[in-house]
């Protein structure tokens, strides 16, 4: 006698199965999968230049220079965090009233603990904003070279000396319009002077090679007049990035603006007592009337 098995009991014998343990006495001899994370970098910095080894030694050359140079970019970046986020100490310090006032060698005290690490950030970012002009007055000489003037330079290259130009720029005028750090690093020298802590000839030095520093805003200037041809490097940085700008060969706002700060910061220092503007417009060098509309 067949029995009938409706459609509902047979699905739902076939569920049961599922609950039926079915032990393996095997051993496992395959360990886990590892997880693998592949993230692609193509920021390298030009680290892979020595596997391209090529009859021409002069590109490895640039591509070694031009790793150099992105590094001081960043630390130019940290500088210009630096001060863009400097806020006065010398203010929320207690003054000394007169010479006669009985705490006024602790207050000093105090004034030079507290002001002395920032007076030292101030110490490297001059040391750095010196190597970082004395590196690119050295490429500018290098590449205004007669012999050297007869090679090609690259776009990328010339890009990065216009970061360059862009770098100082940022960095002077925030020294400039921050008067927080002058008035730290003025505090700071006027109590380690009551103290004595600047005795020594060096100590001294240092403290006046600062002071000039903070003061000074054209040392690129005068360092780039002394190089004979220099004006004609910084016409082809200046029109890359007219031509960067023009059709919009730019991704963020800070690379837009980054090339129009090049413009403006290479026309100021290609006019000077050596070379004009204008002579340099007049010669189809550059193009003025071009760079006015941008701006």
């Amino acid at each position: 006698m067949t029995t009938h098995v409706t459609l509902e009991d047979a699905l739902s014998n076939v569920d049961l199965l599922e609950e039926l343990p079915l032990p393996d006495q095997q051993p496992c001899i395959e360990p886990p999968p590892s997880s693998i994370m592949y993230q692609a970098n193509f920021d390298t910095n030009f680290e892979d230049r020595n596997a391209f080894v090529t009859g021409i030694a002069r590109y490895i050359e640039q591509a070694t220079v031009h790793s150099s140079m992105n590094e001081m970019l960043e630390e130019g970046h940290e500088y210009a965090v630096m001060l863009y986020t400097w806020r006065s100490c010398s203010r929320a310090i207690p003054q000394v009233k007169c010479n006669e006032q009985p705490n006024r060698v602790e207050i000093y005290e105090k004034t030079v603990e507290v002001l002395e690490p920032e007076v030292t950030k101030l110490m490297k970012f001059m040391y750095f904003q010196r190597k970082a002009i004395e590196r690119f007055c050295s490429e500018v000489k290098r590449l205004c070279h007669a012999e050297r003037r007869k090679d090609f330079v690259s776009e990328a290259y010339l890009l990065t000396l216009g970061k360059f130009i862009n770098m100082f720029a940022v960095l002077d005028e925030l020294k400039n319009m921050k008067c927080s750090v002058k008035n730290d690093h003025s505090a700071y020298k006027r109590a380690a002077q009551f103290l004595r802590k600047m005795a020594d000839p060096q100590s001294i030095q240092e403290s006046q090679n600062l002071s000039m520093f903070l003061a000074n805003h054209n040392r690129i200037t005068q360092q780039l007049e002394v190089i004979p041809g220099y004006e004609e490097l910084l016409a082809d940085i200046v029109n890359i990035c007219v031509d960067y700008y023009e059709n919009k060969m730019y991704l963020t706002p800070s690379e837009k603006h980054m090339l129009l700060k090049v413009m403006g910061f290479g026309l100021y220092l290609m006019d000077g007592n050596v070379s004009n503007i204008y002579k340099l417009d007049a010669k189809k060098r550059i193009n003025l009337s071009k760079i006015d509309k941008f701006f």
